[in-house]
C-alpha cells in the first residue's frame, strides 16, 4: 500500500462525490422503495433529502469557485441517480446522473482534486447512522483482504489517476474512518450517529456554511502540495461479501472465484479493472 509524493497542482476541475445518508438532517433510509411511494408522506419526506443534499453541495461547489475553480463535476451517486435538484444547483456545476452507468466515476479523469459530500460510515459501524456499502444487502467489500467503505474506494481509483482527496463530509464516525486511509483530509461533521436511525444534528445552515470555508481551504491546500494521492499497489482482489446466499459454484470464471454462496472474488491487475469486472461485469483484457 502506498501513497504517492504530495506536489503542488493547479486546481481548475474539481469532481464531487455525493450520496445522502451523511447529510445533516438525514436519519432514516431513502424511501423511493417505501409501500407509501404514492402518498404525500412520501413526497414529503423525499424532497425534504434533496433540498438538505442539495444545499450541501452547492455549499461545496461554492466554496471550490471562490478559491478560484473553473467548474465542478458532481455525480449524484446515491441510488437512482435522481437525488440532487438540478434546478436549484449551482450554474458553476455539471451534474452527472442516471441509472444505466458505464462506470462509477464518470469524468474524473479530466479533474484535479476529489471531494466527497453527504458521506456516512463503512457497513456494520457500530452506531453509524445508516452505515452500509454500497447496499444494505452487502455485508462487506474487502480489496486484498481489507475492508472498504465507499468513498475508500472512491478515493483509491481518484489515486489510481494520480488525483488526491482533499476534502469530505459526513457523519462523524465516516469523517474518523476517512482519516485512516487520506490523514490529511479537511472534513466537515454533519451529524453524530448513535445507531442506526439515531443521530443528532448539527443544523443545515452551519453545516453548509462550514462546508463552503473548508471546500475552499481544501482547494488552496491541494495547490500548495499538501494533499497526495492515495494509491495502493497491484495486483488486486475484490471481494464481495452478501447478507443472505447470493452466488453458485458455476458463477466462477477467469479471475473470478466462488468462495461460498455469501462470497465472490475478483482479480485483476489494476484497481479500476478489478471495480469494473465486480460491479459492472466487465472482464478485464488479456495482458
Amino acid at each position: 500500500m502506498a501513497k504517492k509524493a504530495s506536489r503542488s497542482r493547479d486546481v481548475r476541475r474539481v469532481y464531487l462525490m455525493t450520496d445522502l445518508e451523511g447529510c445533516a438532517g438525514v436519519d432514516d433510509w431513502d424511501p423511493r422503495h417505501a409501500d407509501y411511494v404514492n402518498t404525500a408522506r412520501y413526497v414529503y419526506e423525499r424532497a425534504e433529502m434533496q433540498r438538505l443534499l442539495t444545499a450541501e453541495v452547492n455549499a461545496c461547489v461554492e466554496g471550490c469557485v471562490d478559491a478560484g475553480v473553473d467548474e465542478v463535476i458532481v455525480n449524484d451517486a446515491h441510488g437512482a441517480g435522481r437525488t440532487i435538484l438540478i434546478e436549484e444547483l449551482h450554474p458553476k456545476a455539471l451534474l452527472f446522473r442516471g441509472k444505466m452507468r458505464p462506470y462509477w466515476l464518470i469524468g474524473l479523469d479530466r479533474c484535479d482534486a476529489i471531494f466527497h459530500v453527504g458521506m456516512h460510515a463503512i457497513s456494520d459501524t457500530t452506531a453509524g447512522t445508516l452505515s452500509h456499502t454500497m447496499s444494505k444487502s452487502v455485508k462487506h467489500y474487502r480489496i486484498n483482504g481489507r475492508p472498504v467503505s465507499e468513498f475508500d474506494i472512491s478515493i483509491l481509483i481518484a489515486g489510481h489517476h494520480g488525483i488526491p482527496a482533499p476534502f469530505f463530509s459526513g457523519e462523524r464516525l465516516a469523517c474518523e474512518q476517512v482519516k485512516t486511509l487520506a490523514p490529511a483530509t479537511v472534513t466537515v461533521e454533519t451529524k453524530e450517529g448513535f445507531s442506526e436511525q439515531c443521530a443528532i444534528h448539527r443544523m443545515p445552515s452551519v453545516v453548509c456554511a462550514e462546508i463552503r470555508e473548508r471546500s475552499a481551504h481544501a482547494v488552496d491546500e491541494v495547490r500548495k502540495g499538501k494533499h497526495a494521492p492515495v494509491a495502493w499497489k497491484g495486483p488486486f482482489t475484490l471481494e464481495i461479501e452478501m447478507r443472505e446466499p447470493s452466488y453458485r459454484p458455476e458463477d466462477a470464471g477467469p479471475g473470478k472465484t466462488f468462495n461460498h454462496s455469501r462470497s465472490m472474488s475478483w482479480r485483476a491487475a489494476d484497481l479500476v479493472s478489478v471495480f469494473n469486472y465486480a460491479v459492472y461485469g466487465k472482464r478485464p483484457k488479456a495482458r
